[in-house]
């Protein structure tokens, strides 16, 4: 048997861009088949709903309302749902997974970490780090910035991407060996009903450590339509970018460098 999860989920809660409550998504993804979901509303540093100028418990725990009006409803029905966020920096953004609103709590210093500190911290307590859409263009992104080193994994299908931006992120996550997820980056009732991506497996997911060490493992299926990911990456690149080294130093972005030599 295989049980779907969607990996990528924001609240009107917590996400300015969301519209749709946590607790709205629970018969919505019953009803797509999906066995779980993980919310992952935008974090401080990107398009939150949360006052900037409140304490950093309160903001803690208004962030955190999305996911648990979302575990409430799921309760209820008897679907998962698992917590997580997304963090930003220069435009580049990261789905965290395996913390908890009490670690969150603990750690009023994450919005002046750098990408090394967060994926040590995080890495460091057993959480996992995922690139979200490393490749996409858009106007809030200045540039694609490429940090192969300071995350476990690459998420490779975002259904807000086109095909090519899903592309390179498969044939870069292939090139330095990342684990690869999937998910549907949903904002609305009205953006699931033009299509989710998601990850499988073929045992349930009790908690989020279960997903953590899976992906980290390489055991998590992508969910994506069929032909998402070409045979080799559209290198015709719409915006700049930055790659770093292992050192956190940039080097040259070269499509060798990012790619490999399946070009």
């Amino acid at each position: 048997m295989i049980y779907k999860y969607d990996t990528h989920v924001h609240t009107s809660e917590a996400s300015a861009c969301a519209s749709l409550s946590g607790a709205g998504y629970i018969k919505l993804y019953q009803k797509l088949g999906y066995d779980g979901i993980i919310i992952t509303d935008h974090f401080f540093s990107g398009n939150t709903a949360i006052p900037k100028d409140l304490p950093w418990n309160e903001r803690i725990e208004l962030f955190c309302s999305g996911y648990e009006s979302a575990k409430r409803e799921g309760d209820r029905q008897g679907f998962p749902v698992f917590f997580g966020l997304e963090t930003r920096f220069d435009g580049d953004e990261y789905l965290i997974y395996g913390l908890s609103k009490d670690w969150l709590l603990d750690h009023p210093d994450m919005p002046g970490w750098s990408r090394r500190e967060q994926f040590e911290r995080v890495d460091a307590d057993g959480g996992l780090v995922v690139h979200a859409h490393p490749f996409r263009e858009r106007k809030y992104i200045p540039e694609i910035l490429l940090a192969p080193y300071h995350v476990h994994a690459v998420e490779v299908a975002n259904f807000g991407n086109p095909p090519e931006f899903d592309g390179r992120a498969y044939h870069y996550a292939k090139h330095y060996a990342l684990p690869m997820t999937a998910g549907s980056d949903i904002h609305s009732e009205a953006m699931a009903g033009k299509g989710t991506m998601g990850v499988s497996f073929d045992e349930p997911l009790l908690t989020i450590h279960d997903f953590v060490s899976r992906v980290k493992a390489g055991r998590c299926g992508i969910i994506a339509p069929k032909g998402r990911f070409p045979g080799k990456p559209d290198v015709n690149f719409g915006l700049g970018i930055r790659l770093l080294g292992r050192d956190g130093r940039e080097v040259a972005p070269t499509p060798e460098n990012i790619f490999g030599t399946q070009l």
